[in-house]
């Protein structure tokens, strides 16, 4: 094969040398090449005079070989065509041999027509046609001419000149072209009308500056000065000071909640229009590298379209006929070495085209503000209470999304990717356009870090949840509350709770008007957030999977949404049993091709760029769209959180356990384990659920139930962080109780 390449590049070497020759030679003026011609005859030149070298005077600078050619060429085509023949057959040859880029032949071949056309059209304007225009273009002429007559011919060869220059120069060029001469005109005609504006001010004689005095004085009726615009300086925010900017202050009535102002608790700044204009002035150069590397790949392609980003900028392939799509995606780790790319991914189809895109990042990234999100259009269109602002896409198109039609969400990358920012982003973005009466959180945090800001702010039902055991019991009351709220959907015969709402707002107002009150209770949505998930996987172990998937599986109707956050993306922790509940999935960068399949079913994450760039699994949708996260950081968090501290918490208030249930006799048991473990507890004098699980040989689920009823009978005392319980309760109360005989002890 390589032999094979060799031997090609001398043929062509050696064939772009004799055309070099003649080109040459036919470059002299016509009455030269004649002269030399017919010495040539008059000596009677054969190739027994060659061999002695008996040659005549030459004015041809290649001598007897350019002088014979360069005749018989200019006789058939006329010398510019002969110079475009020669000139297009040279390009040809380089650029698809030595370059490898088959595209510069058909270019050739066009500068070749272009030309030919060209002197078509001069030709049919001149009433006599001179002697050296060639016997091809001469008969060409003349059976067009029959045909079109003079104009009709003068006008499909100016036509078809101009349609061969475009494709030769490439419209992005001619386009650059005329911008630039646009640009040229507009600033000499700028610099001419300042020039002529710019007027010598005649001197004013004494008369007429008495005469102006006078007019200086101030008259009260005519000089009404107009009304100034308010020009008091908005406060600039400095985007290296990390320290707190103080909460802005907001006005409203007592008892009544007012949402925060996006356009007072967030800041954005204006993105670095430097970095795309570079990556503008480059695109025909990426472009063309992109090709002229596939092509080495032996991959013909052609880019039809660029699309720039704030993060990336994507570059949609047009692939020949006989390339299969599979070789593109083979190839992104030798194209990212080939083009020394930091990162290359490739989309191979682009969904709903025929293209391929490949993904380069930019030299420097915009950051993407949560605030822009929040103010762009399409967020303020969307206006579902669970409506989430992600980020951008590609294109720098806001992305939104709506929690309710997803219905839940899993997000998963490695630590550092920016998940911690996206789940914030979403939680911000639910507290800056909702209500407490709207919208409720249950956070459980079992690394007590990330989402421990959030405690006070009044859409919390709870506490932010730090214990694995409260992370249970919580998870089984949101089950409780699921069946009690399709019993609430059942009683008033709606499907959905955005139609029980709607309901009861009906039903209220007619009860007002009698005087009257409804037994129930508008319901908010709640959104149960986990962060982290394989930690509580971990500690309590598969038992957690069981009300999780209760969840998934039913409490969309009723307005339960879960947001699984985890920075573990193995087998282990996102199950089938999770991923099938859970179709909408984020996945941030990860470490490799598994874990991005064990996220979104496919490859793609390890190629992301992390701090927010992200793959996400859009609800009713196979494709990934790849899509840069929206950025808040915690000083504005704080500023939200502490603003919606001084708010009025809602008037319905939710329980996660009731009073009633804090007070169930102690002998009503349901698990026929419960006096062992009470008789056990007291022996050893403290209680946990792992010690429950070791000795009694059961669930971490069972476990944490039976701890929960041993309080509710005051036989234990209440969880005290990571300390073990108080033991309450005597041998003498587990007797009076008839959980053990006399001789037991």
């Amino acid at each position: 094969m390589e032999k094979k390449r060799t031997g090609t590049v001398i043929i062509s070497i050696i064939l772009m040398l004799i055309l070099l020759l003649l080109l040459i030679s036919v470059s002299i003026g016509t009455e030269l090449i004649n002269y030399d011609y017919n010495r040539l005859r008059e000596n009677s030149f054969n190739v027994i005079k060659l061999v002695k070298l008996d040659l005549p005077d030459l004015h041809n600078p290649i001598g007897v070989f350019g002088a014979f050619f360069a005749y018989w060429l200019v006789k058939l085509f006329g010398q510019p065509l002969a110079l475009a023949v020669l000139a297009g057959l040279f390009f040809m040859l380089f650029f698809a041999n030595i370059w490898q880029n088959r595209k510069w032949f058909w270019k050739a071949v066009t500068l070749i027509f272009l030309v030919f056309m060209a002197e078509t059209f001069v030709f049919s304007l001149q009433e006599k046609l001179p002697q050296a225009i060639g016997i091809i273009p001469q008969n060409w002429l003349a059976f067009l001419t029959k045909i079109f007559d003079t104009t009709g011919s003068a006008i499909i060869a100016a036509a078809v000149a101009i349609a061969g220059l475009i494709i030769i120069l490439e419209p992005q060029t001619i386009k650059k072209f005329f911008q630039l001469l646009w640009k040229l005109i507009v600033a000499v005609f700028g610099f001419l009308i300042n020039l002529f504006s710019k007027k010598q001010k005649p001197k004013k004689t004494k008369l007429e500056k008495q005469k102006k005095k006078k007019e200086n004085k101030p008259k009260i009726t005519e000089n009404v000065p107009k009304e100034q615009p308010n020009l008091q300086k908005k406060p600039e925010i400095n985007r290296n000071n990390n320290s707190k900017p103080k909460p802005p202050k907001k006005v409203s009535k007592e008892g009544e909640y007012t949402p925060p102002d996006i356009e007072e608790f967030l800041v954005s700044h204006k993105p670095n229009e430097a970095a795309r204009e570079k990556i503008e002035r480059n695109i025909h150069k990426t472009s063309k590298k992109l090709e002229r590397k596939l092509a080495e790949f032996d991959v013909d392609v052609e880019v039809v379209n660029v699309n720039i980003g704030p993060i990336i900028t994507q570059y949609e392939l047009k692939l020949a006929p006989a390339v299969k799509v599979s070789k593109i995606n083979t190839l992104a780790d030798d194209l990212a070495l080939a083009i020394k790319a930091k990162s290359i991914r490739v989309q191979a189809p682009i969904p709903g085209k025929d293209l391929v895109g490949i993904e380069l990042p930019n030299d420097s990234r915009n950051t993407i503000y949560l605030k822009d999100v929040l103010l762009s259009e399409k967020m303020q269109r969307n206006k579902e209470p669970l409506a989430i602002a992600l980020g951008k896409d590609i294109s720098g198109q806001a992305v939104v999304t709506d929690l309710a039609a997803m219905p839940h969400l899993l997000i998963a990358g490695a630590t550092g990717s920016g998940k911690s920012v996206c789940i914030n982003t979403i939680i911000n973005g639910f507290l800056l356009r909702s209500s407490p009466e709207e919208v409720r959180f249950i956070m459980i945090d079992p690394k007590r870090i990330e989402l421990a800001g959030y405690e006070g702010v009044p859409h919390l039902i709870e506490n932010v949840v730090t214990d694995n055991e409260d992370a249970m019991k919580v998870l089984n009351w949101a089950v409780r509350e699921m069946e009690r709220r399709y019993t609430l959907l059942h009683k008033y015969k709606v499907r959905n709770l955005k139609d029980y709402n709607a309901k009861l707002e009906v039903l209220e107002a007619e009860k007002q008007e009698k005087s009257e009150k409804l037994p129930d209770h508008k319901l908010p949505f709640i959104i149960i957030i986990i962060d982290e998930l394989a930690d509580l996987m971990m500690t309590v172990g598969k038992d957690v999977e069981k009300p999780l998937t209760r969840l998934a599986q039913m409490a969309r109707a009723i307005g339960i949404h879960l947001i699984l956050a985890t920075q573990r993306p193995s087998s282990n922790i996102i199950t089938g049993i999770i991923k099938t509940n859970f179709p909408c999935r984020i996945a941030f960068k990860v470490g490799s091709k598994v874990d991005s399949r064990v996220i979104i079913d496919a490859n793609g994450a390890e190629k992301l760029l992390g701090r927010g760039d992200m793959l996400f699994l859009p609800p009713g949708s196979g494709e990934v769209e790849r899509i840069h996260g929206a950025f808040i950081s915690d000083a504005e968090i704080e500023n939200i959180v502490d603003y919606l501290k001084t708010q009025p918490k809602p008037e319905q208030e939710i329980m996660i356990l009731d009073e009633d249930e804090n007070e169930l006799n102690p002998l009503d048991y349901d698990d026929d384990k419960f006096p062992e473990a009470a008789v056990y507890v007291v022996q050893a004098g403290n209680a946990s659920v792992s010690m429950l699980q070791r000795h009694l040989g059961i669930g971490y689920a069972r476990a944490g139930r039976l701890i929960d009823n041993l309080e509710k009978a005051g036989i234990i005392g209440k969880h005290k962080g990571s300390k073990p319980r108080e033991v309450l309760a005597t041998e003498e109360d587990l007797k009076i109780y008839g959980f053990i005989e006399d001789d037991d002890f």
